[in-house]
């Protein structure tokens, strides 16, 4: 089958009313100001796969290219449309919120590289110059928004007939080496889309998995936030794997067989999960060297740190978790102030199944257990102001768990009884 050359029908067949309108008249606007507008992206990638898409991304190109195109462009439709400019960027973009959804907008440029892992040098430039830098040929397919040639593609590198036969291909040999975050992107882009490397891009992907060591912690995290958003993150994250990149960051980090099994049981099983779940299950293996080393190469914010450190002082933790006939208030102890990420993934990686079952029962139940009686109830029966308010209340969080105590009236009779005594 031919490759298409035109998405006009499939915008005006897939799309809101709202989203369609704004594509229409954006594109009407910029060329009655003398920009070329383009829709460019996962948009366009959607509506040739089939799939749900909401907030579209512009491509901006002036008669006479500058780095403010997108922003100035972005001002002049927030004012004919009644929406505002959220935001600008150094890179020549700007976001724009109107009719309940926000547009990215960015000047076409160029891009050049001081070195490999580095942020690129930006100028401006043509629609087809940009397409060029753009990381593989399905994320070079743009849609003319002028109302003369409306929807039609601007293919220069083959990316709908690439998407056509599945295929996910960079458009050269040093792509990875100028961008090594591409990689992670690649291993993303294959499971999200259902596409497949070309042979000579898995090469390149292969031989140049170790460029991935000068990216910052900060652009590579980045990618690994992207990827454990995903429905199913354990699909790229097991390709990454493959591709040999977890141990470009720490030498130890693996995402195994097991952590993709674990990640499917806890979704299968109802349980809320958070994206920083799979970072939790990336650092179950690490000891605690290697989970400090992560922290570090990644740079991590406090919820990211706090996940990987959890995750390893819940492994040595759990051991003591195997006491014969263990008390909930116990297992509180041991738990209470860890992430629910590190627990969670315990839960489902702990070699003893008893164990599992305790860390589930905290998640479930006895982390939400507390006393019926406050501070305040306690200097009500006579309990003084001063370190004793805190004991008693600990002491009644202990009971509550244990089922010493049940209700209201028990928790006064032990506390009258601890103040007789």
């Amino acid at each position: 089958m031919p490759a298409p050359t035109t998405i006009g029908h499939l915008i005006d067949e897939q799309l809101p009313a709202d989203l369609r309108e704004f594509l229409h008249t954006a594109g009407e606007h910029a060329a009655g100001e003398g920009f070329r507008l383009f829709l460019v992206g996962g948009m366009v990638r959607d509506l040739l796969l089939g799939r749900l898409s909401r907030d579209p991304d512009l491509l901006v190109q002036s008669a006479n290219p500058s780095m403010s195109d997108a922003p100035d462009l972005a001002n002049m439709l927030a004012k004919a449309l009644g929406g505002e400019v959220a935001s600008v960027s150094q890179f020549g973009t700007a976001k724009l919120r109107v009719s309940g959804f926000e547009a990215d907008l960015a000047t076409a440029r160029q891009e050049t590289y001081a070195f490999s892992g580095a942020l690129p040098d930006v100028m401006p430039a043509t629609i087809e110059e940009d397409q060029a830098r753009r990381d593989f040929t399905v994320n070079t397919l743009a849609a003319d928004l002028s109302p003369d040639a409306f929807g039609t593609l601007l293919d220069l590198h083959g990316g709908a007939d690439d998407l056509q036969q599945g295929t996910l291909r960079v458009l050269h040999d040093r792509s990875f080496q100028d961008d090594p975050t591409r990689l992670l992107r690649a291993a993303r882009y294959e499971t999200r889309l259902g596409l497949h490397m070309a042979r000579e891009t898995e090469a390149a992907a292969r031989r140049d998995a170790e460029r991935l060591k000068h990216v910052s912690g900060d652009r590579v995290r980045h990618e690994l936030e992207r990827i454990f958003e995903e429905a199913q993150p354990e699909l790229p994250l097991a390709r990454a794997d493959d591709l040999v990149l977890f141990q470009t960051l720490v030498s130890t980090l693996e995402w195994a067989p097991e952590l993709s099994r674990a990640a499917q049981a806890i979704r299968e099983a109802g349980h809320e999960t958070t994206p920083l779940l799979y970072l939790a299950l990336l650092s179950v293996p690490l000891a605690k060297g290697n989970s400090e080393a992560l922290v570090a190469r990644l740079n991590a914010p406090v919820p990211w740190a706090e996940v990987i450190r959890d995750t390893h002082t819940l492994r040595v933790r759990l051991p003591s978790l195997a006491t014969e006939k263990i008390l909930p208030s116990t297992v509180y102890a041991r738990l209470s102030g860890l992430t629910t990420e590190s627990i969670l993934a315990w839960s489902a990686l702990a070699p003893d199944q008893t164990i599992r079952g305790l860390l589930l029962s905290f998640l479930m139940k006895w982390q939400s257990v507390k006393p019926h009686l406050t501070g305040d109830d306690l200097l009500a029966l006579g309990v003084p102001q001063g370190p004793q308010i805190g004991e008693l209340l600990q002491e009644l969080l202990n009971a509550r768990l244990d089922d010493v105590v049940v209700t209201r009236d028990d928790e006064e009779v032990l506390v009258k009884d601890r103040i007789a005594g």
